[in-house]
């Protein structure tokens, strides 16, 4: 039931999202929307790696370290803000990686504790009322202005998470701060979510380099398309938080491998559904066979979110990161190999690479066991 209403809230947000996907491409043109996702793609590179020591020990260590612990999440959010704004004139790319990077971790740092507590409803909720009112004043600006820019747009974009940090510090800084871990977890965990950022959204830079906005507007606008159905297995696997802290990270602890199966196929269809739509309006031909290859990668990455969940719990952190990085060079690889076929042929990439991770997690969960989770737990 949490996890159904964290999807009400979810696809609210996320379809949200997509509006302002759709008024990027029609008022300011399918390159500003390329431009628009390689600077989200720097977003990712960025907060998603610096926050993941953070998130990662908020769900499974003890109350006094997970509020210390925000404290510093909190700090580091602020000074991510802060550099961005500091290069709003000197290059969008880095000015709105920085900033949402920044944003972001913040608005993580107050819902850490509703994550803490498997209620991914009530994360789902505030990610929602932020994107309301991010999306609200970036489109008043555009639908009121005769010559919008995706410079200006973007800023009103952003300035919602102003707000955030200034309420979330009178909430927040109560504590005295306190890192993470030792410095080897915190650069396992970095870099675990940097080659799980890089390759996510690596590709699209790649793309963007080797190719034209507009193709990167393609595929960027699948990717978005498939990682807003995603997140409804990291809701699922995060309802679940909870009772894998308390059962040692057990398996049968954790989510039901055939609702996991079953939500990876209904996630997939889903996409598939849009592409198969495409084919028959005006949308590039390109776009909407990208977007059908790109349903395997979704039913496929609901139920990576899924295991990945999981594995937290049970402390395989160098698992992920060896996982992670050795994908990644295959990945990039492929897409650069495919690079002429477009936005199709960095969704077939897509499609391989993600194949090879979701059998590594599989293995690494349901083959026999040779010692318990909870020996594994200073992995």
């Amino acid at each position: 039931m949490r996890t159904l209403w964290a999807v009400f809230w979810l696809y609210g947000g996320r379809g949200v999202g997509l509006l302002w996907t759709v008024i990027i491409i029609a008022q300011l043109g399918i390159a500003d929307y390329g431009q628009y996702g390689m600077a989200y793609a720097a977003f990712s590179l960025i907060g998603p790696p610096l926050d993941n020591p953070f998130a990662v020990r908020a769900v499974r260590e003890s109350q006094e370290r997970f509020l210390r612990e925000r404290v510093t999440r909190y700090l580091l959010g602020l000074t991510l803000m802060a550099a961005g704004a500091a290069l709003v004139e000197v290059s969008y790319i880095a000015w709105f990686g920085l900033f949402v990077a920044g944003g972001e971790i913040i608005l993580k740092a107050y819902q850490s504790h509703w994550a803490r507590d498997g209620q991914p409803q009530r994360v789902a909720q505030l990610d929602t009322i932020r994107q309301v009112a991010s999306v609200a004043c970036a489109a008043g600006y555009v639908f009121a202005v005769d010559d919008p820019t995706l410079q200006v747009a973007s800023l009103f974009l952003v300035a919602p998470y102003a707000v955030i940090a200034v309420v979330v510090g009178f909430v927040v800084l109560r504590h005295r701060p306190g890192m993470p871990g030792p410095p080897k977890l915190i650069a396992i965990l970095i870099g675990e979510m940097l080659g799980l950022a890089a390759y996510l959204q690596g590709d699209v830079l790649l793309l963007g380099w080797l190719t034209d906005d507009t193709i990167v507007g393609y595929y960027a606008l699948t990717v978005t398309v498939t990682i807003a159905i995603v997140a409804v297995g990291q809701s699922f696997g995060m309802s679940y938080n909870r009772s894998l802290r308390e059962g040692g990270g057990q398996l049968s602890a954790g989510p039901p491998l055939k609702s996991t199966l079953i939500l990876g196929g209904v996630a997939g269809s889903l996409v598939l559904i849009v592409g198969v739509v495409m084919l028959f309006t005006p949308a590039p031909q390109q776009l909407a066979v990208a977007m059908i290859i790109m349903s395997v990668f979704c039913g496929m990455r609901t139920i990576t979110s899924v295991f990945q969940a999981v594995l937290y719990l049970q402390r395989r952190d160098t698992t992920r990161l060896v996982a992670n990085i050795s994908l990644l060079p295959v990945k990039l690889g492929l897409v650069a190999l495919l690079a002429v076929a477009g936005a199709v042929g960095a969704a077939i990439a897509t499609v391989i690479a993600d194949a090879l991770l979701l059998a590594i997690y599989a293995y690494v969960l349901y083959r026999k066991p040779t010692t318990t989770p909870a020996e594994k737990v200073r992995e």
